[in-house]
């Protein structure tokens, strides 16, 4: 099995979480600090912990009400951001596994504004009345953006809800991850190179021309006045984006142009004209109208733009630093009222060996079989978590295996008188045997004998890793890996099967059961639907030619899965009939009339009333067909008398 879902939730934790990270902050600020008062509104409301996601805890000590985090306050957050997902990118959050990562990720940030806000109440961080309606008046300043606010967030006690919070929260990052001017020095100093390469800028004018002795000449009329560098850029100057407005480029920071260009350009002075300057576009002029350059490491602080991104770059560095340390040394943490997103918590936040993934994983199976099929009563969500954690533990045991498999096969032709020698001495000799060897010589057994003890040796040290120290213990290891792996696969095709049938539409589900299960003929159909939607996403850019270049092992795969369907005497005819529609949508794009026409006769002879039109769209597919055969013959014809 591939890395295929840990690449995919790799992609979900960076579109949804990070893309969307300050709208979480926001929200769960206006949620925490408006808590109270509806307390005090609505005196019938109580909290109760098994309406929670988890209570934080002290010293093992449950804390009070506000520091719980609550299920409604997570679904909500996890709705919003699903629906932002939705909009900005055009797709729906996959239901199996994509909310279970988003609410897990959203716990997490909870979490820690919940000890931020316990660090501002135990140390009189809260922020006074004078400084909110300070800042609120602020913002009433602009009509605009105060009306933007008040309907993003509904209402003025909302944006002042917000408010109190970011005041709150900046109050504790001032108290706890100051940056002082040394620490910054200090840091520049060490970066100072890399601060050079991505914060430099210089403002730029050129002259484009196609030839060394044009770029003189114009260069000549602008040093003697007959010429300013703005008029000789509009008459001369082949860069047309530019040329009529004095050839400004803007600022330029580096590795934005090419490496001759950018030389001249920063190494030039202010005013001065550089040039003429070779690159693969021609021959330029140069002039720098403006520079944000370093010297030293001091000169970073004359440019407050540069100082302030890196001061916040610090100062987030610090306070992260600086939280870690408060979780640990004040010993806060969970007591999860909600099993599912305990267990998501302990797969993606704990750093839990293999042994401990494998109790977990039975723990799950608990919950989730009746004897050998799964329960009827098990909530979908537990299915999700327990595909997380098995697809994780057997990409592990693959990776086992074939360090198993190197192994023993290494162990069966090395030359244990060459591996004696150690790793340095045998890559030594490979390489006078590579100094030997003419340009087309054959390999050498000799150097084979080497290279096969070199592996073996690379090899011996992966296997000690896994508490293996020699063949026996190596092929026993073997034995019984393969023998969980087995059942860990048969359980987890078990739970995708049934995942499957609850989700035929979900894009994971159905690819991770094609993986396992690629005999179901439901999930082939399924599975080829998806790759049709992929294929439809390039066949406007390439074209039906191209896209066969480019993506013929999916499209054989589609007709493949599509025939093995059809052919089949287990498949139920609705499935072949689905089937036929995924073969027929990749014909017409690919414009394969000759398949087109054997699929509809399928159609007609599965289920003739299927189509309305079926005889008809039959015959005008022999007519193309036909045309084709014809337009072919009469080019033939006309390339033979030529």
């Amino acid at each position: 099995m591939n890395n295929w879902f840990k690449k995919y939730e790799k992609l979900i934790t960076i579109l949804v979480i990070a893309g969307f990270l300050a709208g979480i902050v926001w929200w769960s600020i206006a949620t925490y600090l408006s808590s109270k008062r509806s307390q005090s509104l609505n005196q019938d409301y109580t909290f109760s912990k098994e309406s929670s996601v988890l209570v934080i805890t002290k010293d093992g000590i449950e804390l009070e009400y506000p520091y719980w985090i609550m299920k409604d306050e997570v679904n909500s957050l996890s709705q919003q951001q699903a629906q932002l997902y939705q909009l900005y990118y055009g797709q729906k959050l996959d239901p199996v596994f994509d909310y279970l990562i988003l609410k897990n990720q959203i716990v997490d940030m909870l979490y820690d504004q919940r000890l931020i806000q316990y660090y501002a109440e135990q140390n009189n961080l809260l922020p006074d009345a004078k400084s909110l309606n300070s800042a609120l008046n602020n913002l009433k300043s602009n009509e605009n953006n105060w009306n933007t606010l008040i309907n993003y967030y509904g209402s003025e006690e909302a944006v002042k809800s917000l408010l109190a919070l970011s005041l709150l929260e900046n109050n504790v990052l001032t108290a706890v991850a100051s940056i002082s001017r040394e620490e910054a020095l200090k840091y520049i100093e060490e970066n100072f190179d890399n601060i050079k390469y991505n914060y430099e800028q210089i403002k730029v004018q050129h002259i484009l021309v196609s030839d060394e002795n044009t770029a003189n000449q114009v260069k000549d009329d602008i040093i003697n006045g007959k010429i300013t560098f703005e008029e000789a850029a509009s008459l001369y100057s082949q860069d047309t984006s530019n040329a009529t407005s004095s050839g400004d480029l803007g600022w330029i920071k580096h590795g934005e142009l090419e490496e001759t260009f950018e030389a001249a350009a920063f190494n030039a002075n202010k005013g001065e004209i550089v040039g003429p300057i070779e690159t693969s576009y021609g021959f330029h002029l140069i002039r720098v109208t403006d520079k944000k350059v370093f010297e030293n490491p001091q000169d970073v602080f004359l440019y407050e733009d540069v100082y302030s991104e890196i001061e916040n770059t610090l100062q987030e560095e610090k306070f992260q630093e600086w939280l870690a340390n408060y979780k640990r040394e004040e010993n806060f943490g969970r007591n999860y009222y909600d099993t599912k997103l305990l267990y998501v918590h302990m797969i993606y936040s704990l750093d839990l060996d293999e042994k401990s993934k494998e109790n977990l994983a039975k723990e799950l199976e608990n919950i989730i079989f009746d004897g050998d099929d799964i329960s009827l009563e098990v909530d979908s969500d537990y299915l999700a978590i327990y595909t997380l954690l098995t697809t994780d533990l057997l990409n592990s045991y693959y990776n086992h295996l074939s360090i198993l498999n190197n192994y023993i096969s290494f162990s069966q032709k090395v030359d244990p008188n060459i591996a004696s020698l150690g790793l340095e001495q045998i890559n030594k000799k490979i390489e006078e045997l590579n100094q030997l060897l003419n340009e087309g010589d054959e390999i050498t057994d000799e150097k084979i004998k080497y290279e096969t003890a070199r592996d073996f040796l690379n090899a011996e040290d992966l296997v000690e890793d896994l508490g293996i120290h020699n063949l026996e213990e190596a092929e026993t290891f073997k034995s019984d890996l393969e023998n969980k792996l087995e059942k860990t696969r048969a359980k987890l095709t078990k739970v995708l099967a049934d995942l499957f049938a609850q989700y035929p539409s979900s894009s994971s589900v159905v690819q991770l059961y094609y993986q396992l299960n690629p005999q179901d003929l439901k999930v082939k159909v399924k599975y080829s639907e998806l790759q049709m939607n992929q294929l439809k996403q390039y066949i406007n850019y390439l074209g039906p030619q191209y896209l066969f270049m480019f993506f013929q092992q999916p499209i054989n795969e589609i007709l493949v899965n599509v025939q093995s369907v059809i052919d089949s005497e287990e498949a139920e005819i609705s499935i072949k009939l689905e089937a036929l529609e995924v073969g027929l949508d990749l014909t017409e794009m690919l414009e394969l009339d000759d398949l087109k026409l054997y699929y509809l006769e399928k159609i007609k002879e599965i289920d003739p009333e299927y189509y309305s039109d079926i005889d008809k769209l039959i015959e005008d597919t022999r007519k193309s067909i036909e045309e084709s055969t014809k337009s072919a013959s009469e080019l033939e014809s006309e390339l033979e008398t030529q």
